[in-house]
């Protein structure tokens, strides 16, 4: 079995929490994945998923103790990277957005796509009239078809010429994107509410304990004189 393993959500408070976990985790995978080539989204969404050995640390629990055991030490710092990063990627939609309204992007993709289903609207209802209809319509409209279709492609290839060049245009953040970014979030948040939710009761209980991990990642931040005096000392 996984460490995100849902089955063990009924057991305890921490196989509850790791099924959260699990969710949000994926939310961040998905992120990544959809994001990759998006610029800061990208290598918020990257750096998310490589710091998760924060939260199976957390909730590793002991030897003895699998389930019941969660490290505050190490759970605080995971909420503090992973509470920052929110808020990082909040930051970048609201940035984007900004800009779309600015330049105007998202109301050229509406009209786009407004232009787009007026085409297929139009397109059915002339194919429906040439099924009812005689030869002669039938052939009209294929010929009506072929010329319409011959004018979009001429536009385009006009409208290509005239956009310029932009560097890095793919890192930009479309409509469809922020909307994608947005729903993302909110389900990270959905999930890390639930997470602090439980962590919280759970160390109403049993305390802010700090296990052997934590410590040792404490004694890497002293002074080597002073590992060298604790050392003694024990």
């Amino acid at each position: 079995m996984g460490f995100f393993d849902k089955g063990h959500s009924k057991e305890s408070p921490i196989g509850n929490l790791r099924a959260h976990i699990g969710t949000f985790m994926y939310f961040v995978k998905v992120g990544k994945s959809k994001f990759k080539n998006k610029g800061r989204v990208g290598e918020i969404f990257e750096d998310m998923d490589n710091t998760q050995y924060l939260f199976q640390q957390a909730t590793s629990g002991t030897m003895y103790d699998m389930k019941k055991k969660l490290d505050y030490t190490i759970w605080d710092a995971a909420t503090h990277k992973y509470t920052e990063d929110i808020q990082k990627l909040k930051d970048e939609l609201l940035k984007a957005v900004d800009e779309g309204e600015e330049s105007g992007e998202f109301e050229e993709e509406k009209k786009e796509k407004e232009a787009e289903e007026k085409r297929k609207q139009e397109e059915e209802a002339r194919k429906e009239e040439e099924e009812t209809g005689d030869w002669r319509s039938h052939i009209k409209g294929q010929m009506q078809e072929a010329e319409e279709k011959a004018r979009r492609e001429a536009e385009e290839k006009e409208r290509e010429k005239e956009t310029p060049v932009v560097m890095d245009d793919d890192e930009t953040l479309t409509e469809a994107d922020c909307r994608e970014l947005w729903r993302i979030i909110q389900g990270l948040e959905r999930e890390y509410r639930e997470m602090n939710s439980i962590a919280d009761d759970w160390f109403a209980v049993h305390g802010k304990k700090t296990g052997c991990m934590a410590a040792l990642v404490g004694l890497t931040l002293l002074p080597l004189g002073a590992v060298y005096g604790l050392y003694y000392l024990l």
